[in-house]
């Protein structure tokens, strides 16, 4: 069944069991609650903090882990700021005029593009203040705007999560994601998934949409979150699709785009050699910008007979070699200072499928050599039951790649001469 078809059946049976208007009403009441403490306590011309207490009312409101809050509580999403750190933004957005104002301008701008330009400026005034307020993730921000407006405003506050739902959803994402700034990644996304939506069907506002897409069987489709049968019990995993955004602020630009170059000319080279190619459908934007495939080279869907989950981690592996309907090779491209993402997929991968036999690699500069071997050897990766992973995944550097590119007559070799140039843990 199709992901259109999916969800119409799901909005439904959500909609019969979630009343958008009476919940509408509720939201209304404590927007008016944010605003009139905004106007009457942020905005105020007077020297007093704040009091914990008139904050908490509103911390209430903003984050589901706010002191007083329960299970059965209404609040914007799981922010992930501690009390402590609302309450003191709080009284910095109301003893310091200027940075109040400003936030002030951005939740008060329906133009998404100046909206954008003021979340930009904000970032910029606050970069190097580790007081939670522009954190890489757009939590705080968010959340902000959800509780000034939640009819308008995206209750999924987390960049991960809307990339992983445009993602799903399969929407166009009308900018790039790796350079745009967070001020566009922030509005676009909400408008991206606001129209897809009403396109599908449902139709209500932001907050409603959002409890859709965190009602448990919605949720389980976007976040890849599947059960797996074992012996002894089923059990529920998670396959990530999008990067944690740790191993975003880790990478600094120029790795990634030398990190994009290195995958491109992996995909290139299997081509010449005669394979298909697989890439995440995430990356494909970026590095197709570099290798210009041709006709029928890049796969739209791989050819596999595995189980929903071991295929869509397997979906995830930076670059893929098939030979008709059998993978070849696997690469994952590392540019991050842990390598732990790229190993993290491999390892998930056997764990899924004890007996696959798919010679796995990791890519990574000449200087994490030693880093990645090491990681390999770690008891989580070596007790993997069928095998260790060192016994199939081996190490190959960026300038490898670059020579086996090099090499003569590299259109009559095959995947094999890998094997001159890989280094193993063991």
């Amino acid at each position: 069944m199709s992901t259109s078809q999916d969800l119409s059946a799901l909005v439904g049976q959500f909609l019969s069991k979630y009343d958008a208007a009476a919940m509408d009403l509720v939201w209304k009441e404590l927007s008016q609650k944010f605003h009139q403490f905004w106007n009457e306590r942020v905005l105020a011309n007077d020297v007093e903090a704040i009091p914990d207490a008139v904050c908490d009312e509103i911390i209430r409101i903003l984050d589901r882990n706010g002191k007083g809050n329960t299970k059965d509580s209404e609040a914007v999403a799981r922010v992930m700021v501690p009390q402590g750190a609302w309450r003191r933004m709080m009284n910095a957005f109301h003893a310091n005029r200027e940075l109040g104002e400003l936030v002030t301008k951005i939740l008060a701008e329906n133009d998404p593009g100046r909206k954008a330009t003021l979340i930009d400026e904000l970032y910029k005034k606050n970069a190097g203040q580790k007081n939670n307020l522009t954190g890489p993730s757009g939590n705080t921000i968010g959340a902000l705007l959800a509780a000034y407006d939640p009819i308008n405003n995206l209750s999924i506050i987390s960049m991960n999560d809307r990339r992983a739902v445009i993602e799903f959803l399969g929407l166009p994402i009308p900018f790039d994601w790796e350079v745009a700034p967070i001020g566009t990644r922030i509005t676009a996304t909400n408008k991206v998934i606001l129209d897809g939506v009403k396109a599908l069907g449902l139709e209500g506002s932001a907050r409603t949409i959002t409890r859709f897409f965190y009602s448990p069987e919605v949720q389980r489709l976007w976040k890849g979150q599947h059960t797996v049968k074992r012996a002894d019990k089923d059990v529920s995993v998670i396959v990530p699709t999008v990067p944690d955004d740790d191993e975003e602020e880790e990478a600094d630009k120029e790795s990634v785009r030398e990190s994009m170059q290195i995958q491109a000319l992996i995909a290139k080279i299997g081509t010449i050699m005669g394979y298909s190619i697989w890439l995440p459908k995430a990356d494909r934007g970026r590095v197709l910008r570099v290798w210009k495939a041709k006709p029928g080279e890049l796969l739209q869907e791989l050819p596999l007979g595995y189980d929903p989950t071991t295929t869509k981690t397997i979906e995830q592996i930076d670059v893929i070699w098939l030979k008709k309907r059998s993978i070849v090779r696997a690469f994952e491209v590392e540019h991050t200072t842990s390598v732990y993402s790229g190993l993290l997929r491999m390892a998930d991968l056997v764990a899924l499928q004890p007996n696959i036999n798919i010679k796995l690699h990791i890519v990574a500069p000449a200087e994490k050599q030693e880093k990645v071997l090491q990681e390999i050897r770690r008891p989580v990766f070596s007790l993997l039951e069928g095998r260790a992973l060192s016994e199939m995944c081996s190490y190959l550097s960026y300038d490898d790649i670059k020579d086996i590119s090099e090499l003569k007559h590299l259109g009559h070799l095959s995947g094999e001469v890998i094997e001159d140039y890989e280094e193993r843990a063991e």
